[in-house]
């Protein structure tokens, strides 16, 4: 078990992939139903979880989309940050990964699709992030990392293979929503609850209990989807606090074709990613500035 795992992370840098880590199954046992690993891949043992690095530079522009008011740059981080290619980066990393299962152990291995292309009911990505040990929910319900803070995105693939798993996260305490909170100040929705509100979240994975913000989803989408005047829309398609129903019913009329193939705007999405100061990241830009 611990060659094939360490064979498999291997193989995953070697395609690109920043981080990889390896849960059993059952530390996700506590899902809802219909969206733990065996209801997904029948006999499932392990969730292999690749992760990609989102680019500093990228992050940066999204800075300017919004400290300077430059909207033209949007796409950029919907591009390369949100919804295009990190995310076709981790799918073929995932099926890659998957083939090399199927072809050297013999076992079923089942990769997921991630980000905005993912279709119908499967295990949460995130979730799945924390049980492998990768890192720990921060108050914006995403996964910061010590490495890299809120800056990743995850793939996950599925196998009846039995690998050795990696413990869960015990390192410094990543997010301190007491003494921080700034995802949820900066969120031009007000989508984020504000710690202490009595709105937050929690879960059980591998014996740990990880609380985190109750977020908007449809309140989100209308700012990422620029469906108001004061996120950049034409006009106000949807009430400030809309039902997912309006914000379907918005979208479809708010389609502009300077949104290039994905689709919508992404000038205020990532607000909350950009701003965390979780991670490494400030040394990395110092570099950067220094160079």
């Amino acid at each position: 078990m611990q060659q094939r795992s360490q064979d498999i992370k291997a193989l995953a840098r070697s395609l690109g992939m920043d981080l990889c880590g390896i849960a059993p199954a059952s530390r996700l046992d506590g899902a809802p139903e219909g969206t733990r690993p065996g209801d997904i891949l029948p006999g499932c043992k392990s969730v292999i979880v690749v992760g990609v690095r989102l680019l500093d530079g990228i992050v940066q522009v999204n800075f300017r989309a919004k400290e300077d008011g430059r909207a033209d740059l949007k796409g950029l981080y919907g591009t390369y940050a949100y919804s295009m290619l990190p995310n076709f980066e981790l799918t073929y990393a995932c099926y890659a990964v998957a083939q090399h299962i199927e072809r050297s152990y013999g076992a079923a291995a089942a990769p997921l699709s991630t980000g905005p292309m993912t279709n119908g009911k499967q295990v949460s990505i995130r979730h799945c992030a924390v049980a492998a040990g990768i890192g720990e929910f921060g108050w914006l319900s995403i996964v910061l990392t010590p490495e890299f803070g809120a800056r990743n995105r995850f793939g996950v693939i599925l196998t009846t293979e039995e690998l050795e798993a990696d413990a869960m996260y015990d390192g410094r305490k990543l997010c301190n929503p007491d003494k921080c909170g700034i995802c949820a100040k900066v969120c031009p929705a007000e989508a984020i609850s504000t710690y202490g509100d009595g709105n937050a979240k929690s879960c059980e994975l591998g014996g740990n209990t990880y609380t985190y913000a109750s977020v908007s989803m449809p309140r989100c989408h209308s700012a990422l989807m620029q469906l108001r005047k004061e996120y950049g829309g034409n006009e106000d398609l949807v009430p400030k606090d809309p039902t997912p129903e309006q914000v379907a019913d918005a979208q479809i009329k708010a389609q502009r074709p300077d949104w290039g193939l994905q689709h919508t705007g992404s000038h205020y999405c990532g607000l909350c990613l950009s701003y965390c100061p979780a991670g490494n990241w400030a040394k990395h830009l110092g570099q950067f500035t220094n160079s």
